[in-house]
């Protein structure tokens, strides 16, 4: 940067800071001309789409995938020669050898937000301090694999289930690559017409051109963020109602026996839906699962939960498979904490983030392998040489969905932004 401009700009932010920062945290000073400057951070990759599954709240990984003496539930085999995993697990025990597990996952963050920080973008809250406005590694994926792509919006980031955390927030990166949130699996596309009955094309237009006016003139006079971002959506939402590839949100498009097979319930939904959309290649997909803050009644809420879990993920499993997408796509179950060893005389597990299971694979993975070793009870890696922290899980998620995790973007602020720290290492040995 010249002197000149670095004074004109310091200037700017030391006498308008405050109020440009009280009207909007993420306000950008940047052009949009400067904003088109990012470097490119995709990597060559066969991969098209990452199908991440959080299990919010912190699972139990001593009672469904690391079988311990504490455990509550019986062993039962998988598909992968000699590894058992356990009851709640089941079906998906079955289809394990198309991917792997990492039973080495740790951090230091035994609190549901922080850990939540971490797992969405690679930082811990201290870290992630200078960042206010830093986006989940989610939309840095959509963001790699689209931003290039000139066409119509389609979303690239879907958001389904809980929304706790980072989950759909794009930060920097914008509205284009903020997670489109499906909140009823059986009707994931609402509001495409009026509320009042079927109008004509025409009377839809009519009132889109009285709106495109309004806004116009608003932004004469008050050309803020806040008001191209508006003019953005509502493009955005004309051609996502206009698009040929909508009918890929809809699930009752499928025969009823894969709809059995799946389940009838909204997680077997979500999953099918996964599955959906991951052939039509959006880039990101995140299936929310909450109810595992089991500090109570651990053994019948797990039994809940996976009852109603288990079916669709073994069915999305099984489909990527079969179908062959499992080349083009990374599949992720994971939760921000494991639960505690003992079980108390409440039959509740606490916060535990010293280690937990996680299923990966698919794209360039291995398939059927098993990283990493618990103790006796499950407290902790044994080997710290295969110990997976959260920053090197996503900075592998990264690098095997074709982005950089070395990669540098430019936040709204001006400052580079590097998507994971430097800390963060890629597990080599999984790819």
């Amino acid at each position: 940067m010249h002197r000149k401009e670095f004074l004109q700009k310091s200037i700017l932010s030391l006498g308008m800071g405050s109020l440009l920062l009280s009207q909007n945290p993420f306000v950008s000073l940047r052009s949009e001309e400067e904003e088109k400057e990012q470097e490119s951070i995709a990597l060559p990759s066969k991969v098209k789409t990452v199908i991440f599954i959080e299990m919010m709240g912190g699972m139990s990984h001593v009672d469904t995938l690391d079988p311990k003496p504490n455990s509550a539930f019986s062993k039962v085999n998988s598909s992968i020669s000699g590894l058992s995993v356990l009851e709640p697990f089941s079906l998906t025990a079955k289809q394990l050898h198309s991917i792997g597990i990492i039973r080495s996952t740790w951090s230091e963050e035994g609190d549901h937000g922080f850990a939540q920080m971490l797992l969405g973008t690679g930082y811990r809250m201290t870290e992630a301090m200078g960042f206010p406005d830093i986006p989940h590694f989610g939309s840095v994926i959509a963001y790699a694999k689209k931003s290039k792509v000139k066409s119509s919006y389609f979303p690239s980031y879907v958001t389904i289930g809980g929304r706790g955390g980072k989950n759909g927030n794009s930060g920097f990166l914008g509205i284009n690559y903020s997670g489109y949130h499906v909140g009823n699996v059986d009707e994931p596309i609402q509001h495409l017409n009026p509320s009042h009955g079927k109008f004509s094309e025409e009377r839809i237009l009519r009132r889109k051109d009285l709106v495109s006016f309004m806004n116009e003139e608003f932004s004469k006079n008050y050309p803020t963020k806040e008001a191209m971002n508006w003019k953005k959506m509502l493009t955005a939402a004309e051609e996502f109602r206009n698009s040929k590839d909508i009918d890929s949100f809809r699930i009752s498009l499928e025969d009823e026996k894969t709809r059995v097979r799946y389940g009838t319930t909204w997680q077997g939904k979500a999953m099918l839906l996964a599955k959906r959309l991951a052939k039509q290649e959006v880039p990101f997909i995140h299936i929310s699962i909450g109810g595992w803050d089991t500090h109570t009644g651990n053994k019948a809420q797990i039994t809940k939960i996976m009852k109603e879990t288990d079916m669709g993920i073994a069915a999305l499993l099984e489909d990527l498979n079969q179908t062959g997408l499992i080349k083009q796509t990374l599949f992720v179950l994971t939760s921000e904490f494991g639960r505690t060893p003992d079980v108390g005389s409440r039959d509740g597990r606490d916060h535990h983030p010293k280690v937990w299971s996680t299923l990966i694979g698919g794209g360039p993975f291995q398939k059927g392998f098993v990283w990493g070793e618990t103790d006796e009870l499950g407290g902790k890696a044994i080997k710290p040489n295969e110990a997976v922290h959260v920053r090197d899980l996503v900075a592998t998620i990264y690098k095997a969905a074709g982005v950089d995790p070395d990669g540098e973007l430019i936040n709204s602020f001006g400052r580079p932004f590097l998507l994971t720290t430097k800390k963060a290492k890629v597990i080599e040995g999984l790819l």
